[in-house]
């Protein structure tokens, strides 16, 4: 409710308001006393400590550029003023064509040291800023803060901040710099989803919970890597899993093939979610638990295979958004390979059961030693060249994998 009450009240301010604010002086409402326009922007003031929240804006210049003021002037005394502390919630969102008009054209903003919160959306959907600095003065940032912003290249984190919220970043697909300070203990889910055009990503010794899907989508993304001191998660070949890997939590790039190694249990919801170019999925006999777990940006997953005897726990509406599991045609035109003994218990299954080609396959099959062409990598993921008789081991043949008895 208090949002739809601000899309009004930004439109009326936008088509009166703003009119009145063109000049860089500061004017106060004469039918609201805690309201004041300075330059193109609306601030209110908070009677309990008079303080100035920057309620919404348009840049006065045709350049996009806003400055945000340290205080502005009481109405009374130009001598008191009242000092700006927080950016509201859609201050200076840039909403999509056709979802609200007008959008506002911020091409850069300087945020005063003032600033300690910063609203939910406060900067989402930009279209012409390239960078974000926010102060080290800024303890708190809301959800989807600077998210879908088209052009923006590079932000700067304040150095205290413990928490990147939910979506902070997602789908800013120029952002290629983002440094998470060493303050950091949470990163919300789906924070960096899609930042495209990030290369590196470092994870500091305090970081102690990933929210689902927080680096995933990230194509061009060659590394995670991770402080040694870091007491909550490890990389193994260069993918990320908490403590124990129990949970995989993220997978740079974009691989065409993903093998999951023996000893994961779970995946942390959409942490193998909107990529595009996979096409073969290997869950290892010890996956348990994808109830969390969605898939249905995978539109191109030809091959799945489940080595789990009984059909890993799952969901086909996933909360909190209802998400289905995998996506219409790949239910439709994906080989689901399962163990040979369980393809009915997978048939019957409410989500599995949706695949329309299930096969079985034998869980450990015995191999000639000389066969061609073969590549051979341990349960935990690691290339095998020299694979001895007897050795259980996932062989590759071209896009198919298996777990075999050499």
């Amino acid at each position: 409710m208090k949002r739809l009450i601000k899309i009004l009240l930004i439109g009326i301010m936008g088509v009166v308001g703003n009119l009145s604010a063109m000049s860089a002086e500061c004017e106060w409402s004469e039918g609201d006393p805690a309201m004041c326009f300075y330059n193109g922007m609306e601030f209110w003031l908070s009677p309990e400590d008079c303080t100035l929240i920057l309620y919404s804006g348009w840049p006065a210049e045709d350049d996009g550029i806003v400055i945000i003021p340290e205080s502005l002037p009481s109405a009374e005394d130009p001598d008191v003023r009242y000092k700006v502390v927080a950016i509201d919630e859609d201050a200076f969102v840039a909403w999509p064509t056709g979802f609200y008009s007008p959008s506002c054209n911020v091409g850069s903003v300087e945020i005063p040291e003032t600033i300690v919160r910063i609203g939910a959306r406060a900067f989402a959907y930009t279209f012409r800023m390239k960078e974000i600095r926010f102060p080290d003065s800024v303890t708190e940032i809301g959800d989807e803060c600077v998210a879908y912003s088209s052009s923006l290249e590079y932000i700067k984190l304040p150095a205290g901040l413990k928490i990147i919220p939910k979506g902070f970043a997602e789908l800013c697909t120029t952002i290629t710099e983002c440094d998470i300070p060493e303050s950091v203990e949470e990163i919300g889910e789906l924070a960096f989803c899609r930042c495209k055009s990030i290369e590196k990503v470092f994870i500091p010794a305090g970081v102690k919970t990933i929210g689902s899907g927080a680096f995933s989508g990230m194509d061009n993304l060659e590394s995670i890597d991770l402080d040694p001191a870091n007491e909550a998660y490890c990389i193994r070949d260069g993918v990320l899993y908490d403590k124990d890997m129990k949970t995989l939590v993220g997978w740079p790039g974009a691989p065409t093939e993903v093998v999951i190694p023996e000893g994961v249990e779970r995946i942390a919801g959409e942490a193998l979610n909107y990529n595009s170019s996979l096409t073969s999925l290997d869950l290892p006999i010890s996956m348990s638990d994808l109830s969390a777990a969605v898939f249905f940006a995978n539109n191109n997953l030809s091959n799945i295979t489940v080595r789990s005897i009984t059909p890993p726990t799952c969901t086909e509406r996933v909360l909190p958004s209802y998400w289905p599991m995998f996506a219409e045609e790949v239910y439709a035109n994906a080989e689901l390979w399962v163990p040979e003994e369980s393809v009915d218990e997978y048939k019957a299954h409410p989500v599995w059961g949706k695949f329309n080609r299930i096969n079985g396959e034998s869980v450990v099959e015995k191999v000639p030693a000389t066969e061609e062409e073969a590549v051979y990598y341990s349960l935990d993921g690691q290339k095998v060249d020299n694979p001895e008789s007897g050795q259980i081991l996932i062989r590759r043949i071209g896009g198919a994998a298996e777990k075999v008895r050499y």
